[in-house]
Protein backbone atom coordinates (compact mmCIF):
# COMPACT_ATOMS: atom_id res chain seq x y z
CA UNK A 1 0.00 0.00 0.00
CA UNK A 2 3.18 2.18 0.84
CA UNK A 3 6.06 3.04 -1.35
CA UNK A 4 9.02 1.32 -0.16
CA UNK A 5 11.32 4.33 -0.85
CA UNK A 6 11.19 7.44 1.54
CA UNK A 7 7.67 8.43 2.42
CA UNK A 8 7.34 12.20 1.53
CA UNK A 9 4.08 13.59 2.43
CA UNK A 10 2.73 16.58 0.93
CA UNK A 11 2.03 17.90 4.65
CA UNK A 12 5.35 17.17 6.03
CA UNK A 13 7.95 19.76 6.19
CA UNK A 14 10.68 16.74 5.36
CA UNK A 15 10.73 13.28 4.49
CA UNK A 16 10.42 10.35 6.93
CA UNK A 17 12.84 7.46 6.67
CA UNK A 18 13.22 3.52 7.56
CA UNK A 19 16.16 2.50 8.65
CA UNK A 20 16.85 0.25 5.15
CA UNK A 21 16.26 3.50 3.63
CA UNK A 22 18.88 5.44 4.44
CA UNK A 23 21.91 3.16 3.31
CA UNK A 24 23.72 3.91 6.63
CA UNK A 25 25.61 2.11 9.46
CA UNK A 26 23.89 2.03 13.07
CA UNK A 27 26.90 3.79 14.36
CA UNK A 28 26.24 6.44 11.25
CA UNK A 29 22.83 6.96 11.55
CA UNK A 30 24.08 7.73 15.51
CA UNK A 31 26.46 10.10 15.19
CA UNK A 32 24.15 12.02 12.57
CA UNK A 33 21.16 12.23 15.30
CA UNK A 34 24.02 13.56 17.96
CA UNK A 35 24.70 16.33 15.23
CA UNK A 36 21.29 16.99 14.68
CA UNK A 37 20.97 16.47 11.05
CA UNK A 38 18.73 13.33 11.78
CA UNK A 39 15.52 13.00 14.09
CA UNK A 40 14.28 9.73 15.80
CA UNK A 41 10.49 9.50 15.38
CA UNK A 42 10.23 5.70 16.23
CA UNK A 43 12.32 3.20 16.61
CA UNK A 44 13.67 2.83 12.91
CA UNK A 45 11.67 6.07 11.66
CA UNK A 46 14.17 9.20 11.30
CA UNK A 47 13.19 12.63 9.92
CA UNK A 48 15.15 15.37 9.03
CA UNK A 49 13.24 17.83 11.46
CA UNK A 50 11.80 17.21 14.92
CA UNK A 51 8.98 15.58 16.17
CA UNK A 52 7.75 18.40 16.95
CA UNK A 53 8.39 20.35 13.58
CA UNK A 54 6.00 18.03 12.35
CA UNK A 55 2.64 18.33 11.00
CA UNK A 56 0.16 15.91 12.50
CA UNK A 57 -0.41 13.77 9.25
CA UNK A 58 3.40 13.26 8.83
CA UNK A 59 3.57 11.89 12.53
CA UNK A 60 0.76 9.57 11.73
CA UNK A 61 2.64 8.70 8.87
CA UNK A 62 5.97 7.94 10.74
CA UNK A 63 3.71 5.71 12.90
CA UNK A 64 2.28 3.33 10.36
CA UNK A 65 5.78 3.45 9.11
CA UNK A 66 7.09 2.48 12.57
CA UNK A 67 4.18 -0.21 12.43
CA UNK A 68 4.99 -2.45 9.15
CA UNK A 69 3.18 -2.79 6.19
CA UNK A 70 -0.54 -3.26 6.45
CA UNK A 71 -0.88 -1.04 9.30
CA UNK A 72 -3.93 1.69 8.80
CA UNK A 73 -4.81 4.81 10.96
CA UNK A 74 -7.53 3.42 12.49
CA UNK A 75 -10.48 4.90 15.58
CA UNK A 76 -9.76 8.08 17.06
CA UNK A 77 -7.28 8.80 15.14
CA UNK A 78 -8.69 7.74 12.04
CA UNK A 79 -11.77 10.14 13.16
CA UNK A 80 -9.53 12.83 13.47
CA UNK A 81 -8.11 12.38 9.93
CA UNK A 82 -12.06 12.54 8.74
CA UNK A 83 -12.52 15.79 10.04
CA UNK A 84 -15.56 13.78 12.54
CA UNK A 85 -14.47 14.55 15.79
CA UNK A 86 -14.16 17.53 18.09
CA UNK A 87 -11.27 16.61 20.08
CA UNK A 88 -7.95 16.08 19.20
CA UNK A 89 -6.58 12.20 20.20
CA UNK A 90 -4.04 11.88 23.17
CA UNK A 91 -2.97 9.01 21.28
CA UNK A 92 -2.44 7.62 17.69
CA UNK A 93 -4.76 4.67 17.29
CA UNK A 94 -3.68 2.38 14.30
CA UNK A 95 -4.84 -1.08 13.45
CA UNK A 96 -2.10 -4.20 12.12
CA UNK A 97 -2.66 -7.46 11.06
CA UNK A 98 -0.47 -9.38 13.27
CA UNK A 99 0.71 -9.03 16.84
CA UNK A 100 2.35 -5.80 17.80
CA UNK A 101 2.72 -4.10 21.47
CA UNK A 102 1.66 -0.39 21.11
CA UNK A 103 5.01 2.09 21.76
CA UNK A 104 5.82 5.22 22.29
CA UNK A 105 2.23 7.56 21.70
CA UNK A 106 0.65 4.60 19.49
CA UNK A 107 -2.10 2.52 20.25
CA UNK A 108 -1.49 -0.30 18.38
CA UNK A 109 -4.82 -2.70 17.64
CA UNK A 110 -5.02 -6.47 16.02
CA UNK A 111 -7.00 -7.50 13.66
CA UNK A 112 -6.03 -10.14 11.49
CA UNK A 113 -8.54 -10.35 8.79
CA UNK A 114 -9.34 -6.53 8.15
CA UNK A 115 -11.37 -6.68 5.11
CA UNK A 116 -9.81 -4.48 2.10
CA UNK A 117 -13.50 -3.14 1.79
CA UNK A 118 -12.63 -1.25 4.77
CA UNK A 119 -9.27 0.24 4.69
CA UNK A 120 -8.80 3.27 1.85
CA UNK A 121 -6.38 6.09 1.75
CA UNK A 122 -7.16 9.60 2.58
CA UNK A 123 -5.36 12.28 2.26
CA UNK A 124 -2.38 10.33 1.00
CA UNK A 125 -2.75 8.13 4.64
CA UNK A 126 -4.10 4.73 4.67
CA UNK A 127 -6.86 4.77 7.09
CA UNK A 128 -10.18 2.46 7.75
CA UNK A 129 -13.14 4.00 5.94
CA UNK A 130 -15.59 6.08 7.53
CA UNK A 131 -17.72 3.36 8.21
CA UNK A 132 -15.11 0.98 9.84
CA UNK A 133 -14.06 4.18 12.30
CA UNK A 134 -17.53 4.28 13.53
CA UNK A 135 -17.61 0.27 14.48
CA UNK A 136 -14.20 0.45 15.66
CA UNK A 137 -15.25 3.64 17.91
CA UNK A 138 -17.94 1.35 19.92
CA UNK A 139 -15.05 -0.02 21.70
CA UNK A 140 -14.16 3.84 23.03
CA UNK A 141 -17.24 5.81 22.92
CA UNK A 142 -20.38 6.12 24.97
CA UNK A 143 -23.88 5.99 22.28
CA UNK A 144 -24.02 10.14 22.58
CA UNK A 145 -20.44 10.95 21.57
CA UNK A 146 -20.29 8.28 18.82
CA UNK A 147 -23.53 10.32 17.44
CA UNK A 148 -21.12 13.25 17.21
CA UNK A 149 -18.55 11.11 15.40
CA UNK A 150 -21.50 10.05 12.81
CA UNK A 151 -23.42 13.65 12.39
CA UNK A 152 -19.85 15.53 11.93
CA UNK A 153 -19.20 12.60 9.23
CA UNK A 154 -22.76 12.83 7.83
CA UNK A 155 -21.69 16.83 7.69
CA UNK A 156 -18.91 16.01 5.72
CA UNK A 157 -20.96 13.76 3.38
CA UNK A 158 -18.83 10.82 4.10
CA UNK A 159 -21.53 8.81 5.65
CA UNK A 160 -23.44 6.26 3.76
CA UNK A 161 -25.60 4.63 5.87
CA UNK A 162 -25.70 1.50 3.10
CA UNK A 163 -21.65 0.81 3.57
CA UNK A 164 -22.12 1.48 7.35
CA UNK A 165 -24.62 -1.53 7.60
CA UNK A 166 -22.91 -3.85 4.91
CA UNK A 167 -19.86 -3.32 7.20
CA UNK A 168 -21.73 -3.68 10.92
CA UNK A 169 -22.85 -7.27 9.06
CA UNK A 170 -19.01 -8.25 8.49
CA UNK A 171 -18.21 -7.21 12.08
CA UNK A 172 -21.04 -9.53 13.43
CA UNK A 173 -19.90 -10.89 16.72
CA UNK A 174 -18.34 -7.02 17.67
CA UNK A 175 -19.63 -7.08 21.35
CA UNK A 176 -20.58 -3.96 21.48
CA UNK A 177 -22.42 -3.34 18.26
CA UNK A 178 -25.48 -2.09 20.31
CA UNK A 179 -23.83 1.23 21.01
CA UNK A 180 -23.64 1.86 17.22
CA UNK A 181 -27.48 1.24 16.54
CA UNK A 182 -28.16 3.87 19.96
CA UNK A 183 -26.56 6.20 18.08
CA UNK A 184 -27.78 5.96 14.80
CA UNK A 185 -31.20 6.19 16.34
CA UNK A 186 -29.73 8.90 18.12
CA UNK A 187 -28.81 10.90 14.68
CA UNK A 188 -32.05 10.08 13.25
CA UNK A 189 -33.94 11.61 15.68
CA UNK A 190 -31.94 14.71 14.87
CA UNK A 191 -29.33 14.61 17.95
CA UNK A 192 -26.11 15.92 16.84
CA UNK A 193 -24.65 14.14 19.92
CA UNK A 194 -22.00 15.23 22.95
CA UNK A 195 -20.37 18.05 21.58
CA UNK A 196 -18.11 19.53 24.48
CA UNK A 197 -16.11 18.50 27.85
CA UNK A 198 -19.28 20.28 29.82
CA UNK A 199 -21.62 18.04 28.04
CA UNK A 200 -19.70 14.89 28.59
CA UNK A 201 -19.64 16.28 32.31
CA UNK A 202 -23.47 16.72 32.49
CA UNK A 203 -24.32 13.43 30.96
CA UNK A 204 -22.38 11.57 33.31
CA UNK A 205 -23.70 12.80 36.13
CA UNK A 206 -27.18 12.54 35.08
CA UNK A 207 -26.15 8.71 34.20
CA UNK A 208 -24.63 8.05 37.70
CA UNK A 209 -27.48 9.85 39.44
CA UNK A 210 -29.95 7.34 37.98
CA UNK A 211 -32.12 9.40 35.93
CA UNK A 212 -33.52 9.24 32.68
CA UNK A 213 -30.87 10.10 29.64
CA UNK A 214 -31.43 13.22 27.76
CA UNK A 215 -31.34 13.64 24.25
CA UNK A 216 -27.96 15.81 23.61
CA UNK A 217 -27.97 18.92 20.75
CA UNK A 218 -31.09 18.30 19.53
CA UNK A 219 -33.60 21.02 17.87
CA UNK A 220 -36.91 21.90 20.34
CA UNK A 221 -39.34 24.57 18.96
CA UNK A 222 -36.26 25.37 16.09
CA UNK A 223 -33.52 25.94 18.61
CA UNK A 224 -30.87 23.89 19.46
CA UNK A 225 -30.46 22.47 23.04
CA UNK A 226 -27.95 21.16 24.96
CA UNK A 227 -30.03 18.24 26.32
CA UNK A 228 -33.84 17.36 26.32
CA UNK A 229 -35.77 14.38 27.62
CA UNK A 230 -38.35 13.14 25.36
CA UNK A 231 -42.07 13.06 26.32
CA UNK A 232 -41.69 15.75 28.96
CA UNK A 233 -40.76 19.61 28.36
CA UNK A 234 -37.70 20.25 30.52
CA UNK A 235 -34.57 21.29 28.73
CA UNK A 236 -30.81 21.82 30.12
CA UNK A 237 -28.47 24.46 28.92
CA UNK A 238 -24.84 24.14 29.92
CA UNK A 239 -22.99 27.83 30.14
CA UNK A 240 -19.27 27.63 29.91
CA UNK A 241 -16.92 30.88 30.62
CA UNK A 242 -18.05 32.23 27.05
CA UNK A 243 -21.66 32.86 28.41
CA UNK A 244 -21.22 35.62 30.35
CA UNK A 245 -20.17 37.80 27.57
CA UNK A 246 -22.91 40.26 27.60
CA UNK A 247 -23.71 39.42 23.86
CA UNK A 248 -24.64 35.35 24.61
CA UNK A 249 -26.32 36.68 27.92
CA UNK A 250 -28.66 38.36 25.82
CA UNK A 251 -29.14 35.70 23.24
CA UNK A 252 -29.37 32.90 25.41
CA UNK A 253 -32.43 35.25 27.40
CA UNK A 254 -34.03 35.62 24.30
CA UNK A 255 -33.81 31.54 23.55
CA UNK A 256 -34.93 30.60 27.00
CA UNK A 257 -38.45 33.30 26.40
CA UNK A 258 -39.52 31.40 23.11
CA UNK A 259 -38.88 28.25 24.89
CA UNK A 260 -41.25 28.81 28.26
CA UNK A 261 -43.50 30.47 25.82
CA UNK A 262 -43.89 26.97 24.33
CA UNK A 263 -44.53 25.98 27.50
CA UNK A 264 -40.89 24.52 28.17
CA UNK A 265 -38.57 24.99 31.69
CA UNK A 266 -35.29 25.79 31.19
CA UNK A 267 -32.19 24.26 33.35
CA UNK A 268 -29.26 26.02 33.06
CA UNK A 269 -26.19 24.98 34.79
CA UNK A 270 -22.63 26.98 34.38
CA UNK A 271 -19.40 24.71 34.65
CA UNK A 272 -18.89 25.43 38.25
CA UNK A 273 -21.70 24.12 39.20
CA UNK A 274 -21.24 21.13 37.73
CA UNK A 275 -17.76 21.08 38.90
CA UNK A 276 -17.97 22.48 42.73
CA UNK A 277 -21.72 21.67 43.13
CA UNK A 278 -22.95 18.29 41.26
CA UNK A 279 -25.23 17.54 44.05
CA UNK A 280 -27.25 20.57 43.39
CA UNK A 281 -27.23 20.11 39.62
CA UNK A 282 -28.67 16.81 40.50
CA UNK A 283 -31.46 18.14 43.03
CA UNK A 284 -32.58 20.63 40.63
CA UNK A 285 -33.07 17.92 37.87
CA UNK A 286 -34.96 15.38 39.55
CA UNK A 287 -37.18 18.19 41.07
CA UNK A 288 -38.27 19.56 37.64
CA UNK A 289 -38.17 16.01 35.70
CA UNK A 290 -41.65 14.64 35.78
CA UNK A 291 -41.88 11.15 37.97
CA UNK A 292 -38.62 11.84 39.76
CA UNK A 293 -38.59 12.15 43.82
CA UNK A 294 -38.42 15.25 45.23
CA UNK A 295 -35.13 14.74 46.95
CA UNK A 296 -31.54 13.83 45.39
CA UNK A 297 -29.97 10.73 46.15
Amino acid sequence: MRSQTSTRSKFASAPLFRVAELGLSHGAISARVQRGELHRIHRGVYSLVPRGALTQEARWLAALMAAGEGAVLSHLAAAALWRATRWPPAVVDITVPRYRRSFDDVRVHQCRNLDPRDVTVHRGIPVTTVARMCVDLTERLIAEELTNVIHEAAFRRRLVLRELRETMARANGRRRLGVLEEALALWQQGSAGIKSRLERAFFALVVAAGLPKPVPNVHVEGIEVDAFWPGTHVVAELDGPNHTRPASVRADGSRDAVLRAAGYTVLRFSEHELDARPGEVVARVISTLPGCPASSP
